[in-house]
C-alpha cells in the first residue's frame, strides 16, 4: 500500500523523519536547498493541501500548529501534532479538539519522548486517580530553558524537585520543553488534573523522563533516560521513534 504523507517544519525532527519518509511533502520557513535533500516542497499550506497526504506530521512550532491544525484536519487529512503545549491555552485547546471532532481529518498524539501512552491509556479506563509527570535534567541544561527563572539553580547539589504545578501551568511557562507532558496529559487525566514536576540533578548529562500513574488495576511507574549529551548539543530521544511508530502503524497489516 502506498501512503503519502507531510510534515510542516524541517528542523532536527523534520529532517529525521524526511530521512524515513522518502517523497514526503514539507512545508517549512527553512526547506531543504532541493528536492534531491529531502521530498517535495510546498512553498504554502494550500501546495501541502493540495498533494493529499493521508496524513501529515507537524513539527514545527507552536504558531504552525494552531494556524496550519484545522486547516489540515478540516481538508480530510489526518493530523499528528508535536508541539502540542499550544494547547496549553485552553482557547487553542478548544479550537484544535473541535476541528478533529468536526473532522474529517483524525487528530493523533504521538508519545513524543516520554515513549509510550500505552499504559496511562490503558490505566484510564479504569479508576485512573492521580498522574505525575517529571522532567529531570542537569541544572546547566535547566538554566538554558525559562526555568532559570523559577530557582536558583546553580545552587542545587542534590537531585531536587524546584517547580510543581499542572501539566498546564507548566507548559505554559516552559513552551519549547514540554511538549511530551501535554501528551501525558491527553491520554490520561487533561491539562489541569495531570500533575508535573521540574526535576534537577546535577549527577545526570541527559533529560529523564519520569511518570507515575494511580489508577484501579494498580500503581506504574516509567523511567525514561536519554544518552548523555552536552547542555546545547542535539539528543537523539524516542520523538522521532514515536512518531515513526505512530506513522507505521496506521497502516501495518500486523498492528503492535
Amino acid at each position: 500500500m502506498t501512503v503519502s504523507y507531510g510534515i510542516i517544519g524541517f528542523g532536527r525532527i523534520g529532517r529525521r523523519l524526511a530521512a524515513r519518509l522518502p517523497g514526503a511533502a514539507i512545508l517549512a520557513r527553512s526547506p531543504p536547498a532541493s528536492a534531491e535533500d529531502a521530498g517535495a516542497i510546498c512553498a504554502t499550506l494550500d501546495d501541502l493541501i493540495a498533494r493529499k497526504p493521508a496524513v501529515v506530521v507537524e513539527c514545527a512550532s507552536r504558531q504552525a500548529l494552531i494556524g496550519h491544525g484545522p486547516a489540515v484536519l478540516a481538508a480530510g487529512i489526518d493530523l499528528v501534532p508535536l508541539s502540542l503545549t499550544a494547547l496549553a491555552d485552553p482557547e487553542v485547546e478548544c479550537r484544535l479538539l473541535a476541528a478533529a471532532e468536526k473532522g474529517p481529518g483524525r487528530l493523533e498524539v504521538a508519545p513524543g519522548a516520554v515513549g509510550t501512552l500505552d499504559l496511562l491509556a490503558a490505566a484510564r479506563e479504569e479508576g485512573l486517580q492521580r498522574v505525575v509527570y517529571r522532567q529531570v535534567k542537569s541544572p546547566a541544561m535547566w538554566r538554558l530553558t525559562p526555568a532559570a527563572a523559577l530557582a536558583d539553580l546553580a545552587s542545587i547539589r542534590d537531585r531536587r524537585v524546584f517547580f510543581k504545578g499542572s501539566v498546564r501551568e507548566v507548559a505554559r511557562r516552559l513552551p519549547n520543553n514540554l511538549n511530551t507532558s501535554v501528551g501525558v496529559a491527553l491520554a490520561g487525566l487533561g491539562l489541569d488534573a495531570t500533575e508535573a514536576e521540574l526535576v534537577a540533578d546535577p549527577a545526570i548529562s541527559e533529560t529523564a523522563h519520569e511518570l507515575e500513574i494511580l489508577a484501579a488495576p494498580g500503581r506504574a511507574a516509567l523511567m525514561l533516560g536519554g544518552r548523555t549529551v552536552a547542555p546545547d548539543g542535539d539528543p537523539v530521544d524516542y520523538t522521532t521513534f514515536s512518531l515513526m511508530r505512530v506513522l507505521r502503524r496506521r497502516f501495518a497489516r500486523v498492528v503492535i
